[in-house]
């Protein structure tokens, strides 16, 4: 980095010959002294004073010829530095003028940084299409291969009501926190056996603080109850906001989709997911599927037996 020196100062600080002893005072007192002495003693001390003089004026020519050498040292300074554009004052009140010296050589300047790179809007389309599924059965499609962002300060509550889960069915996006308040007089159990995502929040009641837990992994969560085999529930993590329930006329459009080659799923939690692989255009892209009744699957209790005689 250059150092930054003031003109004045560097003056001040050059470094001069010894100081001069007097050149003229001196002499001319002592030939006054000695006026009254022996012609023989004045001639010697004329003879002497005068050697003295030729060497305070020889050294008074050589101390003028290294202040000359220093001044236009500094003025080749000035000129050089003003030629190249640096060192220039700063035009701000108390700067009388401050010179940058560009660094001695070998020395390194690091490079200005270079300006970000602009980023370029990334394309996207409508993916549309139709699920032909079982009536009354909920429908949902969503792509899969689009990364995206975990969702943060997202909460969806399920409810323990009626010895079943309101709503049993919810789909939410990787980040989102779902609550389980108990509104029976029973004690309610909530577990999921897993994967993606394997939990157990223990036993509680109504009147007492809903607990939840934080669907971090996407795929489809299956939600029991460890005391009440009959309640049931599914939750459906996406990946991204990339999704979309189908209409009852079982049409879907999902809008943004990034061009490219783009993986859909479509998932009821009563049919087998169908998935298609499709690319996406400028233009958008068209996907069908169809979906086949799937029978409920038994299941066990949290340890992985059979559920007992717990009164359902």
């Amino acid at each position: 980095m250059p150092i930054k020196i003031w003109v004045t100062s560097a003056i001040a600080a050059l470094p001069l010959v010894a100081p001069l002893p007097p050149l003229l005072a001196a002499p001319r007192a002592a030939a006054e002294a000695s006026a009254a002495a022996s012609p023989a003693q004045t001639s010697a001390e004329i003879a002497r004073l005068e050697a003295e003089l030729k060497q305070q004026r020889d050294i008074l020519l050589q101390s003028m010829q290294v202040e000359q050498q220093h001044y236009d040292l500094l003025l080749k300074l000035i000129q050089n530095v003003s030629q190249s554009g640096v060192g220039r004052g700063s035009g701000t009140p108390g700067d009388t003028g401050a010179l940058l010296i560009p660094p001695m050589s070998g020395a390194t300047t690091p490079a200005p940084p270079e300006p970000a790179a602009r980023k370029v809007p990334e394309k996207t389309a409508t993916v549309s299409g139709k699920v032909q599924a079982p009536p009354h059965d909920e429908v949902f499609v969503y792509v899969q291969n689009v990364h995206g962002a975990s969702v943060h300060g997202k909460t969806i509550e399920i409810a323990q009501k009626d010895k079943q889960f309101v709503p049993s069915v919810a789909v939410v996006q990787r980040g989102t926190k779902v609550t389980f308040p108990n509104f029976d007089a029973v004690y309610h159990n909530v577990f999921s056996p897993g994967p993606p995502h394997a939990f157990d929040l223990g036993s509680y009641r109504a009147g007492e603080a809903p607990r939840a837990v934080e669907m971090t992994s996407p795929g489809v969560v299956e939600l029991y109850c460890n005391m009440h085999s009959k309640m049931h529930a599914s939750v459906l993590v996406v990946p991204n906001s990339l999704w979309t329930r189908v209409g009852p006329d079982g049409s879907f459009h999902i809008d943004n989709v990034p061009v490219g080659n783009r993986k859909l799923v479509a998932w009821s939690p009563k049919t087998k997911s169908a998935e298609q692989t499709v690319e996406v255009g400028t233009s958008g892209a068209t996907v069908n599927f169809s979906l086949g009744a799937e029978a409920e699957r038994p299941h066990n209790n949290k340890y992985g037996a059979p559920y007992g005689s717990y009164k359902d």
